[in-house]
């Protein structure tokens, strides 16, 4: 698919510079100033596919809006207020995924907070969901 994008924007951009009037490539800069331009392209069309993958997976949603969610209270100065949305979570969703998600990011936020014990203790029960869910 990169291939693809990558080779639609590098024609696209070639007969630009061919059917334009007087429009040469003067010099190697040019020249590196249009690869970095067909870069950038490249890299926005990943970044807009990757976006579309996550936003069509509801685990993927939910783990991307949980992250997003402790960078806002991170942002704010009190990460800590995290723990009661993933805790909400633990208690909304039966989904082992998403659950996984949740008692990882609690555990570490739990222990940059000075919570180790309680990080430990949520952890142990994440590993415990799927023990029981593995055997």
């Amino acid at each position: 698919m990169r291939m693809l994008k990558t080779l639609t924007i590098g024609i696209t951009a070639s007969f630009l510079l061919i059917s334009a009037p007087g429009a040469r490539a003067q010099s190697l800069d040019d020249l590196a100033l249009m690869q970095t331009f067909l870069e950038i392209m490249t890299d926005y069309f990943e970044i807009i596919e990757a976006t579309h993958e996550v936003a069509s997976n509801p685990e993927m949603a939910a783990i991307m809006q949980m992250q997003k969610i402790q960078e806002v209270y991170e942002q704010r100065g009190n990460k800590a207020e995290s723990v009661d949305v993933l805790i909400q979570v633990l208690e909304d969703s039966d989904n082992q995924t998403i659950r996984n998600a949740a008692y990882m990011l609690l555990g570490d936020t739990l222990k940059e907070t000075g919570r180790a014990d309680d990080a430990l203790e949520y952890l142990q029960q994440g590993l415990a969901e799927n023990i029981r869910a593995a055997d």
